[in-house]
């Protein structure tokens, strides 16, 4: 009977003994190997994955390859610096940007880099280190014979004037000389007066909508009522940088068109068709993004880009475009156009 007691206070005793060892187990020794596998998880970037990162930068800001001088260097350890880069730089590119840059994607794949920026006799250089090896050297020379030749993007929102309170006020808060249509009326007249402040355009458009007495432009009107038309178009909405015509309108296909023209022309005002513009319109998302990365990309018809669109596909291909402004694509408001096409 006694050794049944001894017997079992043994087992009793082991099973403390071994319910504490896995306690030691589970919080010291798996925390460990824990962290052993994070450490095993920080992955440092190679010589060439840096290269690549700073080729791919460049390549973002349309700095073209014939730009990019390499340098073979001789360094004894296998993962340090074999080459170092030259590059020249439009003058109108900040370097800070592309160092910038840079810096995010590399944060992004790598845990604990040191870069450095020194400026040397008009020159930058940058020197990017990884446990405390040299992993990337590059001089940049801002030139001024350096130019990326690109287009010039104009757009002209067609629907803006009609948008409610709301999306109209977003509108005018949107960082670009922008330009809107609008089609003579008072209401119009008033709403004009309003976006100077915003850095914001308009065009008048003449085109079936036009249905107030004061603006209407009719072929069974008097020519004198067809010019005193013209004079209150001219007289309220004197800040337009152009008037355009529908050429689908009855206006353009009727006998005064040619009047109300030659009228307009005395005044020093000329009457753009809308077919000198470029329809920005598609079916779907990924049409309209193609649609408008075929015209930045083409250099067949001029670099001057004015594009008609609607305020939601403008929108739509807003991310597209700051990649194209990015690569030194530029947008002008409507009143710059003469002047840079």
């Amino acid at each position: 009977m006694s050794f049944k007691k001894t017997f079992a206070k043994y087992l009793l005793g082991l099973t403390i003994f071994l319910l504490v060892v896995n306690i030691i187990i589970e919080f010291v020794v798996r925390p460990a190997k824990n962290g052993n596998n994070s450490d095993s998880n920080i992955r440092e970037l190679t010589t060439r994955q840096i290269d690549s990162i700073f080729v791919y930068v460049l390549d973002q800001y349309g700095i073209e390859s014939r730009w990019i001088n390499t340098k073979q260097v001789k360094i004894k350890d296998e993962d340090s610096l074999k080459k170092q880069f030259t590059v020249n730089l439009p003058a109108d590119l900040p370097i800070p940007l592309i160092i910038r840059d840079i810096n995010k994607v590399i944060e992004n794949d790598i845990t604990g880099f040191v870069s450095e920026e020194k400026k040397i006799f008009g020159t930058t250089e940058i020197r990017i280190y990884t446990n405390e090896l040299l992993k990337l050297k590059a001089t940049l020379i801002s030139d001024p014979q350096t130019i990326r030749v690109r287009n010039n993007l104009t757009f002209v929102i067609t629907d803006a004037a009609n948008l409610k309170q709301s999306g109209f006020s977003k509108f005018l808060s949107l960082p670009y000389s922008l330009c809107l249509t609008v089609i003579p009326s008072e209401s119009a007249s008033l709403q004009v007066d309003s976006i100077k402040k915003y850095s914001k355009e308009y065009i008048v458009l003449l085109n079936n909508e036009m249905t107030e007495k004061k603006y209407k432009l009719e072929s069974r009107d008097q020519k004198t009522l067809i010019r005193n038309s013209i004079s209150n178009i001219l007289k309220d909405f004197k800040e337009a940088k152009l008037l355009t015509v529908d050429e689908t309108s009855r206006l353009f296909n009727s006998v005064i068109y040619n009047f109300v023209r030659d009228e307009f022309k005395k005044r020093n005002k000329e009457l753009i068709p809308l077919s000198q513009f470029i329809f920005l319109s598609a079916n779907n998302e990924s049409e309209l993004i193609s649609k408008f990365k075929f015209h930045c990309m083409d250099g067949s018809s001029g670099n001057q880009k004015t594009f008609l669109t609607t305020y939601q596909d403008f929108l739509t291909i807003r991310n597209e475009l700051e990649l194209f402004r990015k690569k030194g694509h530029k947008i002008l408001p409507v009143s710059e156009i003469n002047n840079n096409s």
